[in-house]
């Protein structure tokens, strides 16, 4: 993901003395904080979005901010062009996955748009959920990029908490990696045919897509997940982890290795059916839910 935010610095202890003010080994709770940041309308984030940081996020942690220092540009390294780097300090009111112990009192560094000297974001007292890892430090929360977190809600911690764990289930569909083959059977008569899709996955099991078109009906698509191809397969529900697989990570276009044998009609026939499918999945939108 870009906008990766720098690994801790190695002398940051040396540079701002953090107090621990205890470590969390059960959630603690603060309703105040919760009420606070429920008060006002909070953006909701896509399920592309979500599913994003929930995927590569080790440590997710609920978090209500008490202050923001922010960082002279010389003791930011990497920082780019327009953007102020922060050090946020945080209560954690809970830890939504990891087994890693998070402090009472942690923080994170986050760089934000804004000149050197510009005022923080009023955050204090905001709560948020921040994805990420804690590593040797349980007072750092190392953030998986600058743009990960979201205002807390209890509607989006609810979407937090659904969404990891039907990615953590044994059924969970595995990462589709490209095209592998394509296969395109013209019918008996004008109108009528039908392709077959097969996908290359993370973990080698299959994936299989199927466009099915008969004269003056809409097309017909299923996605099987075996090797024999179900008939009877049908379209996956959006914002569901089979959904997800195939809208944000199939290409845009069939690769011509996927064509190999098939005729120049069949392989625009597949093409066209391709395309067909690709949109009735809906666009993947990634695009991080604003913050205020």
């Amino acid at each position: 993901m870009k906008d990766r935010v720098n690994k801790p610095w190695r002398n940051l202890g040396a540079l701002l003395a953090l107090s621990i003010a205890g470590t969390l080994a059960t959630p603690v709770s603060s309703v105040a904080a919760a009420q606070a940041s429920a008060s006002t309308e909070v953006p909701r984030p896509s399920y592309a979005r979500i599913a994003d940081l929930v995927i590569e996020s080790p440590a997710i942690a609920h978090v209500a901010v008490k202050k923001l220092i922010a960082i002279p540009p010389e003791r930011a390294p990497g920082l780019e062009p327009g953007m102020q780097r922060f050090l946020v300090t945080a209560e954690t009111l809970s830890l939504i996955r990891g087994n890693d112990v998070l402090a009472r009192e942690a923080s994170f560094l986050i760089d934000l748009p804004g000149a050197p000297g510009a005022k923080p974001p009023k955050w204090k007292g905001r709560t948020f959920i921040i994805f990420g890892k804690v590593e040797q430090r349980v007072d750092f929360f190392q953030l998986l990029a600058s743009t990960a977190l979201i205002s807390w809600s209890p509607e989006n911690e609810e979407m937090v908490r659904r969404v990891a764990r039907q990615f953590a289930a044994n059924d969970a569909p595995p990462l589709v990696e490209g095209v592998d083959s394509v296969f395109h059977v013209p019918g008996a008569i004008q109108g009528e045919g039908e392709t077959q899709i097969f996908l290359v996955t993370g973990d080698g099991s299959p994936i299989s897509l199927s466009i099915v078109r008969r004269p003056d009906e809409q097309p017909q698509f299923g996605v099987s997940l075996g090797e024999i191809v179900d008939e009877a397969a049908a379209m996956p529900e959006r914002d569901t982890p089979l959904w997800y697989r195939l809208a944000c990570s199939l290409p845009a276009r069939l690769p011509p290795s996927a064509l190999a044998g098939q005729s120049s009609a069949e392989g625009n026939a597949a093409a066209r059916d391709y395309t067909a499918f690709r949109e009735a999945l809906g666009p993947c939108v990634r695009t991080p839910a604003p913050l205020d």
